[in-house]
């Protein structure tokens, strides 16, 4: 894709509220389900010899910073870390009792929260749990996020020894008197310290987030943030659009907005970035997501392999997803699960039943036949007609006649090509692709025929 020029009544008339699609239907469309099914379902895909994924969600920050989206626990107090922890090994064991850790896992992450807020000791516990329970394949993408004003080059070089090869840290703004708004005060010499450590023990790929939107940003101020970042050369950027949503979380009140940028700044701020970029040899990924060329995500792209699950996007995806903590969502023979989304609640629940699973979502034939459509989409920007066709044993045309006339208005502004054989993105189009998704999502449309509020439920496209 060479570099863009998005017109701006494009990007105005297309910005709304809409799934970022990790998964299809999304959390909010699942259907009553019975949570204890899950042993049964964990027994059932330990049949398979596909690979696995394998999420760990340690959700403990040291502060809260105000822009949050994430299930967190703020608390420094080991002794409940450690209760957590516990908590954390004893759903291993009971995984591991259930015959699915035969099955290889290709990607493996720690997520939070600050996986690094515990301490090594504790992380070795999960680690030592993780290694009981699951086998690694060999070409296994194991990664971690970490926050590098808690981490220290002690856990880096431990990281690296357990085959940690990934790194993702946020820094939203390197700008001061942002992060003293937004209550996340990191320097620069913080992060670079972090990304040095890494890169010495042979952790070969660092992904750094960012946010626009926030309060006190300027175009001016946020190009120079990423003429920072572009300094460090992460192999991955994210470039997230702020999503404020008090009625979820409401510490997000504390954050002064009267200060934060216009719709009108916003997108000059998004467009810029993505210019920089661009201008400096990232390839955009999708969504809000850039790489370099040499990357894994880029050369996915490029060959048309790229997947998606609860985690992002991913090389690796594997055929089932073992999530494990609170509020973690896994997928697995089919079927959605997600863990009890309270501390208390999940830790009764492990210690009484060895897993927390307190609601799901099984799929029906048409919730996977429009899933494989929006992650097609979503990942690789061309849906063969025929693919989906013969896995689903449909004519694309007819079951999608509605879809497809709905399309119509965006392949006419240069978004989609709407050909016989297939859908297209374009490269204009790969900013607008949840756009182009949202025609296939029948709970979206069945919400907005009963004057449903998305914008208070999902994020803004751009």
């Amino acid at each position: 894709m060479g570099a863009l020029k998005v017109p701006r009544a494009l990007l105005e008339k297309y910005t709304t509220s809409a799934p970022r699609y990790t998964s299809y239907p999304t959390a909010l469309d699942w259907k009553d389900f019975d949570p204890l099914r899950y042993p049964s379902l964990l027994e059932k895909a330990s049949a398979s010899s596909e690979p696995l994924s394998v999420y760990a969600h340690l959700p403990f920050c040291a502060e809260l910073c105000l822009f949050c989206g994430c299930n967190v626990i703020v608390s420094r107090s080991r002794s409940r870390m450690d209760t957590y922890v516990d908590a954390i090994v004893r759903e291993l064991e009971f995984v591991r009792s259930t015959g699915i850790g035969r099955r290889p896992v290709r990607q493996y992450h720690w997520g939070g929260g600050t996986p690094t807020q515990l301490s090594l000791e504790q992380m070795e516990r999960v680690q030592d749990a993780f290694s009981k329970t699951f086998t690694l394949a060999s070409d296994a993408e194991i990664a971690i996020e970490v926050d590098p004003r808690v981490t220290t080059r002690e856990q880096i070089v431990w990281l690296a020894k357990q085959g940690f090869n990934r790194v993702s840290m946020g820094v939203q703004d390197f700008d001061p008197a942002v992060q003293v708004a937004i209550k996340r005060v990191q320097s620069e010499a913080q992060t670079r310290a972090v990304i040095d450590a890494s890169r010495e023990n042979g952790i070969s790929s660092i992904n750094i987030d960012l946010i626009y939107g926030l309060p006190l940003q300027t175009p001016a101020k946020f190009e120079h943030t990423v003429d920072r970042v572009l300094a460090i050369r992460p192999e991955r950027v994210a470039l997230f659009h702020y999503a404020h949503v008090p009625w979820m979380k409401k510490h997000q009140t504390a954050m002064e907005l009267d200060d934060a940028p216009t719709s009108d700044i916003k997108l000059s701020i998004f467009m810029r970035a993505v210019e920089q970029f661009q201008a400096a040899g990232y390839v955009y990924i999708g969504l809000d997501h850039f790489a370099l060329p040499t990357d894994e995500l880029a050369r996915a792209v490029s060959e048309q392999k790229l997947q998606r699950n609860f985690m992002g996007y991913t090389t690796r995806r594997g055929g089932d997803m073992v999530s494990l903590g609170v509020s973690a969502i896994g997928d697995v023979a089919d079927c959605f699960l997600q863990n009890a989304p309270k501390e208390a609640d999940y830790l009764r629940l492990v210690n009484e039943r060895g897993f927390a699973t307190h609601r799901g979502h099984e799929l029906s034939p048409e919730d996977r036949l429009r899933r494989d459509v929006i992650v097609g989409l979503m990942c690789n920007g061309i849906l063969p007609k025929h693919e989906i066709e013969r896995r689903h044993g449909i004519v694309f045309d007819e079951v999608f006649a509605a879809e497809l006339a709905a399309l119509k208005p965006l392949a006419d502004d240069g978004l989609v090509k709407l050909d016989a054989d297939a859908l297209r993105l374009t490269d204009l189009g790969q900013m607008f692709m949840r756009n182009v998704a949202l025609p296939f999502d029948r709970y979206f449309a069945e919400r907005r025929s009963k004057g449903g509020d998305s914008g208070r439920t999902f994020s803004k496209t751009l």
